[in-house]
């Protein structure tokens, strides 16, 4: 093989490996596109399809600002991975930090892998469950948990009522007969006070 077609064979095969690198990188760059915006719709939609209520950030920094709030559906993932249903981009939580799910008594979180997470005092916890208006510290960034639907109180025992129904075949009872029932009340007078009762 002469040197000049080595030469034109090394310089196409670098064209090739650079396309290949540059279509790789687009082929990123849409993926991340595509799932920012089904992330976006899917927040927008988060009303109609069973939101529970949001995370608050009182304290933290990066992207993952004082304010900052974060829907909250029934049950999913915490984490910085797109795959998250809960994603706060902080480099102190992990990408699969903790796993939630909306319970009666309110929103039960748990750690995954021992991920770093405190109560609203700074204790170290594995799991817990916040009430509506609880905080907890999720690595550097604290949270308070507000939420859209209260859980419903116990059921009260139904009372039990008497048969109201009307009698079948129109069958009421007579209102003479009813009136004929009651006693009917006499005054009676004394002999002795006979002729005082007439004389008044």
């Amino acid at each position: 093989m002469s040197q000049s077609v080595y030469e034109l064979i090394a310089l196409a095969a670098r064209y090739v490996f650079a396309g290949l690198m540059l279509l790789i990188v687009a082929r990123a760059w849409r993926i991340t596109i595509v799932d920012s915006r089904r992330a976006a719709t899917l927040r927008r939609m988060s009303p109609q399809t069973g939101l529970s209520g949001e995370l608050v950030v009182l304290e933290g920094d990066e992207k993952a600002r004082r304010g900052m709030r974060y829907p909250v559906i029934r049950e999913g993932m915490i984490g910085t991975s797109r795959r998250a249903d809960i994603r706060i981009r902080h480099s102190s939580v992990r990408r699969r930090h903790a796993y939630f799910q909306l319970a009666e008594e309110g929103l039960r979180i748990r750690t995954h892998a021992g991920a770093p997470m405190r109560d609203a005092a700074g204790r170290p916890v594995k799991a817990l469950t916040l009430p509506d208006g609880g905080e907890f510290i999720l690595g550097q960034v604290r949270l308070l948990l507000v939420l859209a639907e209260t859980p419903e109180p116990a059921a009260r025992p139904r009372r039990e009522f008497r048969d109201r129904r009307e009698p079948e075949g129109g069958d009421y009872p007579d209102p003479d007969d009813l009136f004929r029932e009651q006693p009917v009340l006499r005054h009676v007078v004394e002999p002795e006070d006979e002729q005082d009762f007439f004389d008044v």
